[in-house]
């Protein structure tokens, strides 16, 4: 039997950069869902009536993130539906369906407040043999060492980025991570639980161009090991496109003082999936890259 290729560590000897990758949706909804009865798609899961999964389809057409949940043996103890910080218990799937509807309507759920934050791992086998192995094994390590009353962790179907494994998504603050092995587990916890952004696996600031998440994050990796992690703001410019051979050189500020990012575009072959490696070609993709910081002065 041959042995299986997997699309993280084909990512990974191709060299793609994660930061540029942090854009998400801006709204998510959770609904609690056996990790076994997951499907692709999530709104055909098993067990699932017509009514909710048409309730799931709705919010994914309005650009809702609509994840299913689970928590290793603790299924049951979950909230059926969370949402803005809130969750809810119904009797039954006829009510859930009628919530996410109203939900995604824009009426806030009702229910009860939980102000913790949120951290999604993804674990979904059936998306991806990247997402069970490498985030499975994410996740563990998560659970086994986050106080429950401070956040919670929830392993969830697909959040983007298989080859990214283990991908991840920190809620509220809305930041994406990817890469995060076991046995940074400790590390990362640790400051996102002071509120600052674990810089090894950070994909980029949501909602910027790709070209400023990119300075943004070369920036901060400059300043966490050249000035005690002064702030980073960025100038207001015109972000390119990457395109193949591009050059760009980014403006911005670094604890008040003028820095300029030097960034060039480089071709990286794409596979987002294991089963891509063997059934189509990578998709030849400009990426940017930082290449140094320097001082503007």
């Amino acid at each position: 039997m041959s042995k299986h290729l997997f699309c993280r560590d084909v990512c990974l000897e191709r060299g793609e950069p994660l930061a540029g990758t942090g854009n998400m949706a801006e709204r998510f909804i959770f609904v609690r869902w056996p990790r076994g009865k997951w499907r692709v798609p999530r709104f055909e899961s098993a067990d699932m009536g017509p009514a909710l999964s048409r309730a799931i389809q709705g919010a994914m057409k309005q650009g809702i993130h609509v994840a299913l949940v689970d928590r290793v043996g603790e299924t049951d103890t979950l909230p059926m539906l969370q949402a803005n910080g809130m969750v809810a218990d119904f009797d039954g799937e006829d009510e859930l369906a009628a919530a996410i509807e109203r939900v995604t309507a824009g009426e806030p759920l009702a229910g009860r407040p939980d102000p913790r934050p949120i951290l999604l791992c993804c674990t979904d086998s059936r998306r991806d043999a990247c997402c069970a192995r490498f985030g499975f094994a994410t996740y563990k390590a998560l659970v086994a060492a986050a106080d429950p009353a401070e956040i919670q962790i929830l392993q969830a179907t697909h959040v983007g980025g298989c080859r990214f494994a283990a991908s991840l998504v920190l809620l509220p603050v809305q930041r994406r991570y990817a890469r995060l092995t076991p046995e940074q587990v400790p590390e990362f916890l640790a400051t996102i639980r002071r509120g600052d952004i674990y810089l090894p696996a950070y994909r980029g600031q949501a909602g910027l161009p790709e070209a400023a998440q990119v300075a943004q994050h070369a920036a901060m990796v400059w300043s966490a090991s050249h000035s005690a992690g002064a702030a980073v703001q960025m100038e207001a410019v015109e972000w390119p496109e990457p395109a193949d051979g591009l050059d760009f050189v980014a403006p911005l500020r670094i604890g008040g003082q003028r820095y300029d990012v030097h960034m060039r575009t480089e071709i990286i072959p794409v596979s987002g999936r294991c089963t891509a490696l063997s059934e189509e070609e990578p998709e030849l993709t400009p990426r940017w890259r930082a290449l140094e910081v320097v001082s503007a002065r």
